[in-house]
């Protein structure tokens, strides 16, 4: 009769076999944890190439290297890609990859083609189509990985009807959310007031200095007593009494009068320079001006006057003649006109059909 304690002897041997497999995967998923925390030193965002996993030395060989991609892969810590042709894999967060491991195959499978959108997004009709899913599925599995914090919905600025669906962790590209000046696809006039302002005021301090209202205020008769006065001391001359008086600089009396004047050997400020500024300031809330970006906004300064173009990409800012004059052509509407070319007495653009020119004369445009 067989002992309690011992197991017959087929049974035996499956026992032994299946003791020698344990440590085996056990070693496994331990390599391939160290292959994990061996790709997280890299920056985010890393496209690992199978020559960058073999360099780590994490796996003996090829074969072994394999198994461990295949692990982490089916474990959703690897993301697998392909770039031109060649499959690589880039790393997942482990709280990402935990709640993907969480899911049911068709959230999973909704997963993977929001995530292959990247920042574009991706319509729900056109996830339909391409998984083959019921309407009310795909709604209902959108909702479910929306409040699972997995992906985010954000309306299309080029078709505002439709909700694109996209990673959360992922900010939408211009094409979809539009740029910093717009919100939910219209232009937020509050931030541009405000961005004008800061970038106008940048521009002031990098090229202007403030100075006494009377700095410099020296009349005609002024200057010619002072060359008058330097050139007898020059020279020596007896009759340098006879020269006209030379009137000392006093300040106004009322000290908080100033005006701008420009900076002598200012460092004029770039387009890229004044996104960098502005995007350091925090004022846009987490959005990024880029050069283009900045460009719109300066353009938008230089027709109002505020700005003047000092080459292609450098500015400074505009300081009006103090006795300045009326320029009635500056002034109407036609002088910024953007198609004054195309005006004339017959077509679609004439003076009497110009609302602009109306409203300027305060009168009534006649009707095209």
């Amino acid at each position: 009769m067989a002992s309690a304690s011992t197991a017959p002897p087929e049974l035996a041997s499956k026992a032994e076999e299946g003791a020698a497999v344990a440590p085996a995967a056990e070693d496994m998923g331990s390599r391939a944890d160290m292959l994990y925390e061996e790709c997280a030193k890299r920056p985010e965002g890393t496209t690992f190439f199978q020559r960058d996993l073999t360099g780590m030395q994490i796996a003996r060989d090829l074969n072994e290297l394999l198994n461990l991609v295949g692990d982490l892969s089916n474990r959703h810590l690897l993301k697998p890609l392909q770039f031109e042709g060649e499959p690589c894999w880039k790393l997942r967060p482990k709280d990402i990859a935990d709640k993907l491991r969480r899911l049911v195959p068709d959230e999973r499978l909704l997963y993977q083609h929001i995530d292959n959108a990247h920042t574009e997004g991706v319509w729900s009709k056109a996830l339909r189509a391409k998984t083959n899913l019921a309407q009310p599925t795909v709604t209902k599995y959108l909702k479910s990985l929306e409040s699972k914090d997995l992906i985010q919905a954000v309306m299309s600025v080029k078709t505002p009807n439709r909700k694109m669906y996209l990673l959360k962790h992922l900010k939408p590209s211009e094409d979809v959310a539009g740029g910093p000046w717009q919100n939910e696809g219209d232009f937020d006039s509050a931030l541009i007031e405000v961005a004008a302002k800061v970038v106008a005021n940048k521009v002031e301090h990098d090229t202007c200095i403030r100075v006494s209202a009377g700095w410099n205020n020296y009349t005609s008769s002024d200057r010619q007593a002072v060359i008058a006065h330097k050139k007898a001391q020059t020279k020596s001359m007896p009759d340098i009494e006879d020269a006209l008086p030379v009137q000392p600089y006093h300040p106004p009396t009322d000290s908080g009068a100033s005006r701008l004047v420009h900076r002598s050997n200012p460092g004029y400020p770039t387009t890229i320079t004044l996104a960098k500024y502005l995007n350091e300031t925090g004022l846009l809330r987490g959005k990024t001006v880029r050069e283009s970006d900045m460009e719109q906004l300066l353009e938008m300064l230089v027709l109002e006057g505020t700005l003047e173009n000092v080459s292609a990409s450098t500015f400074r800012t505009v300081i009006p003649p103090i006795n300045q004059k009326f320029n009635g052509f500056v002034d109407a509407p036609c002088g910024n006109c953007p198609v004054f070319d195309l005006c004339s007495d017959e077509g679609p653009i004439t003076a009497r059909t110009c609302a602009y020119f109306a409203e300027w004369l305060e009168t009534t445009s006649e009707e095209p």
